[in-house]
């Protein structure tokens, strides 16, 4: 759902041959067979809802609940000619989820039973973009319209959240988490300078809320405001002394490098390989590629990009990695590179 996750994460839905046979339609019955575990590869101790998102939106569908395995079967048609692109994702309030690339469907099979990659699940309080805040935390004056906020952006009425996220922060006007709540919902329906403001407005409140930095220096990434990126990560990295946000020195890495400060962004981006024990940022490893690129380390620029493809073979731009590493070392450059961070 929305508040496990603010921002969409997208890729290819591909189709089926039905099975025997080459099949004329345009979709296709499918068996989807996954299963969601925790970090430890555990069965998560309760239900979870599997959902495929995508953009255009239209295509978007709840699908079913895991069993006590965690094990789901979703029977579902796909499209081989759809103009959309989509994920599966599991849902359950206070957890993020890993998602699974749809265009692992090939058209070039003809068993219509695929069994897809697991689903992993992990608390969501990491993530920035999270709207999950206890009762007891939501002041009395603000308490009703966030509540009335909180269901309108399950329902994704957006418009709606907005005006009672408004009411809640007029009402009480120290309400961080109302702050951010506010930025987030901004962010997601694409108005970055209004969201920019109430995530200033959230840190002016509490100036140790943690997520708000980290939606900040997104922002500044996405608006190519690379001194606001590299002060904000600056500001949080002092805060956060237990790393709950190691991803900040990913995007400290890409201001810097945008900076031309190449052995700043170095020793960021490879603070942010060591935290990221896990692999949960992979990008960090494409980053540090550059960087060393830029340094004249083309063995090493080609040995980040590397892992990086290995850690994120299904990255929407690993095509464009792959051709910008075979043209390492190489006199011409290409139009254009891929981003170093894309949001």
């Amino acid at each position: 759902m929305f508040r496990a996750s603010a921002l969409v994460r997208i890729s290819v839905v591909g189709a089926l041959f039905c099975a025997g046979r080459m099949a004329t339609a345009d979709s296709y019955p499918v068996i989807v067979i996954g299963t969601v575990t925790m970090e430890d590869g555990s069965p998560p101790p309760f239900s979870v809802a599997i959902e495929r998102v995508c953009t255009p939106s239209f295509g978007d569908a709840p699908g079913p609940v895991t069993n006590k395995k965690g094990e789901w079967v979703w029977r579902m048609e796909v499209d081989a000619f759809a103009a959309r692109y989509c994920v599966f994702r599991a849902s359950h309030a206070g957890y993020s989820s890993s998602t699974v690339d749809a265009s692992n469907l090939s058209i070039d099979m003809h068993d219509t039973t695929v069994k897809v990659a697991p689903l992993v699940i992990a608390a969501a309080t990491s993530d920035p973009y999270t709207i999950h805040i206890a009762g007891d935390d939501i002041p009395r004056r603000a308490k009703g319209s966030f509540e009335n906020a909180l269901k309108a952006i399950d329902a994704r009425k957006y418009d709606e959240a907005v005006s009672d996220l408004q009411a809640s922060v007029a009402a009480v006007p120290k309400f961080a988490d109302g702050w951010h709540a506010l930025g987030v919902v901004y962010d997601t329906t694409g108005k970055l300078p209004e969201a920019r403001e109430a995530y200033d407005h959230a840190i002016e409140a509490d100036p140790r809320h943690l997520p708000s930095y980290v939606t900040v220096a997104r922002l500044c990434i996405k608006t190519k405001d690379w001194a606001c990126a590299v002060k904000t990560a600056d500001g949080l990295i002092k805060l956060d002394t237990k790393h709950v946000y190691p991803e900040i020195y990913l995007h400290r890495a890409v201001a810097q490098y945008e900076l031309k400060d190449l052995s700043a962004a170095e020793e960021s981006a490879q603070e942010a390989i060591r935290l990221d024990t896990k692999h949960k940022y992979p990008r960090s490893e494409y980053v540090l590629g550059r960087v060393l690129e830029a340094k004249g380390d083309i063995n090493a620029a080609r040995a980040h990009m590397t892992t990086y493809l290995e850690l994120q073979p299904t990255a929407k731009d690993a095509e464009a990695v792959q051709s910008h590493m075979l043209g390492l070392g190489k006199p011409e450059k290409p139009d254009t590179e891929p981003e170093l961070e894309p949001l």
